[in-house]
């Protein structure tokens, strides 16, 4: 089992990549649940159709990534089109009106990414054992269910409209689903087990445990904690006003847009409406106020930044290099140090703690539920919570149901008052809940926002109508841990180079990575 530092790395590693959207679940925690919630349903039930109607061409490559050395790249003709176009018609049918467009867009997107990724995995095996579609195969399916077909029947008036450069790429578009298509009937098709691997499940699934437990949320964590935190990094926390230039082309180009700054040929807005290439640009370049933090991402060093947070009101940058272009900037307003006596402010440091140091508040909260622990061989488990003034909550009957195979009796807290849900996906939360004797009480388990100490209540027998259930769907189990393997077999992290986040905010919403409020 990786170490908690080592989980933490990749989990600040992955929060950077994502530091947009988590800005946006900040600001409309409500909205954002609902369009992920939206967009899970998606990848669960969409059976795949093509979409008539729109026209198709070679139209630019936009690469996201690769995997094993094959790009996973959008054009108006391919199946990551295909996935952007259902996903998004999907979500204009429920109706939603959704505030933030932004992170809906980037949900959209990265969904299609996901699908479009596991689809090149199977046409990469695809290849590796040489499979094929045939011409006659393929002239079936689109005869019968292409963009051609109306009710089943082939119109042969919209064939001949179609350019022969759209029929080549819904050609090819069919012939890679079918070939998805065929390597999963292969892989998962035809799924063998004995009566042993049922018995062995039916034995597993038996013993189902119910627990008493206390949640420490991370969003407990103390203000002045994070006020403590804000004054030892206040350099962190400095903003300033800026508005900006930013140059992809080349480095001449932005230093000829500079002089022309200089010698005052051209205003600033005028210069970033013509030459700009992120979501500033309409607005004359205006970013309004900045962090050093949040600016911080954009550079590989720190020593242009600190030139920038030294500008005085109305001056010019230099021309910088960032990891996205060249860029300008003119400070509007100097940049001021952090007031930590102010609420919105702590609550900034609170979001960058909670992104990147959350470590910090791991600790924080491990410690509690441990003095916690200590506290109840005095005090016993209500006793504990008593003098803490914490709620003790209960979870319904489980069996060692470790990822959430089966659904019959999920990992969930009675009334769902506290979300445990992840703690399927514990595999330390198992280790640590299922040794225990009735009454005893578990060392503190980390969960993804919070730190659960347990007790064991009760151990009992499943009840019978879930045992014969579980033998009748007992194939439906077996299926979703093969294809959970498969899954983690074909999308090792050394196989995928994942350029999604940046590729989006420079070719797709044409903004900086992560910008601010």
């Amino acid at each position: 089992m990786p170490s908690r530092e080592f989980r933490r790395a990749m989990r600040r590693k992955d929060e950077d990549k994502e530091n947009v959207v988590e800005k946006r679940r900040e600001r409309h925690p409500v909205l954002y649940a609902l369009s992920v919630a939206i967009l899970v349903v998606i990848v669960v039930t969409f059976i795949w159709a093509p979409a008539g109607g729109r026209g198709r061409g070679a139209g630019g490559k936009i690469e996201f990534g690769t995997y094993k050395g094959k790009p996973v790249e959008y054009y108006p003709s391919n199946f990551f089109a295909e996935r952007v176009a259902a996903v998004n018609e999907q979500l204009r049918g429920s109706n939603q009106e959704p505030e933030d467009l932004e992170a809906v867009a980037y949900q959209v997107w990265r969904t299609a990414f996901d699908q479009t990724v596991v689809h090149v995995a199977f046409l990469a095996e695809a290849d590796r054992a040489g499979a094929w579609i045939s011409d006659d195969r393929l002239d079936e399916v689109l005869i019968q269910s292409g963009p051609w077909s109306q009710g089943g029947v082939f119109n042969e008036e919209r064939y001949r409209a179609t350019s022969n450069a759209d029929k080549y790429a819904y050609r090819k578009l069919f012939r890679e689903q079918l070939l998805d298509e065929q390597v999963q009937r292969d892989l998962l098709g035809d799924i063998q087990y004995s009566q042993k691997e049922v018995d062995f499940f039916k034995a597993m699934i038996s013993a189902q445990r119910k627990f008493s437990f206390v949640s420490f949320a991370f969003r407990d964590f103390p203000d002045a904690e994070v006020k403590a935190y804000g004054e030892k990094n206040p350099e962190r926390f400095r903003r300033i006003k800026l508005s900006q230039i930013l140059i992809k082309t080349s480095e001449s180009e932005a230093r000829e847009v500079r002089r022309k700054l200089e010698d005052r040929s051209a205003s600033f807005e005028e210069l970033a409406r013509a030459h700009s290439k992120d979501a500033y640009a309409e607005k004359g370049g205006d970013a309004g106020w900045r962090y050093f933090y949040d600016l911080e991402s954009d550079f590989e060093q720190k020593e242009p930044l600190e030139a920038v947070m030294g500008l005085a009101e109305g001056a010019l940058s230099d021309v910088l290099h960032s990891r996205y272009g060249w860029v300008i900037y003119r400070c509007d307003s100097p940049a001021l140090r952090p007031d930590l006596s102010d609420g919105e402010t702590t609550q900034m440091v609170r979001g960058y703690m909670m992104r990147y140091e959350k470590g910090q508040v791991e600790d924080y909260m491990l410690k509690r539920a441990e003095d916690f622990r200590l506290r109840t061989r005095d005090l016993g488990f209500l006793g504990a919570a008593l003098a803490q003034n914490l709620k003790a909550q209960a979870t319904e009957y489980f069996p060692l149901n470790y990822q959430g195979v089966y659904f019959l009796a999920p990992v969930r807290a009675v009334g769902q008052e506290v979300d445990i849900s992840s703690a399927a996906a514990n595999e330390e939360f198992f280790l640590k809940a299922f040794r225990l004797a009735p009454g005893d009480i578990s060392e503190p388990v980390l969960l993804e926002d919070q730190v659960i100490v347990l007790r064991l209540e009760d151990v009992r027998e499943a009840p019978q109508e879930q045992l014969d259930l579980s033998a009748e769907y007992f194939s439906y189990f077996a299926r979703q841990a093969l294809e959970a393997d498969l899954q983690a077999g074909l999308l090792k992290p050394e196989y995928l180079k994942d350029n999604f986040h940046d590729t989006f905010y420079t070719s797709i919403f044409t903004a900086q990575p992560a910008p601010s409020e």
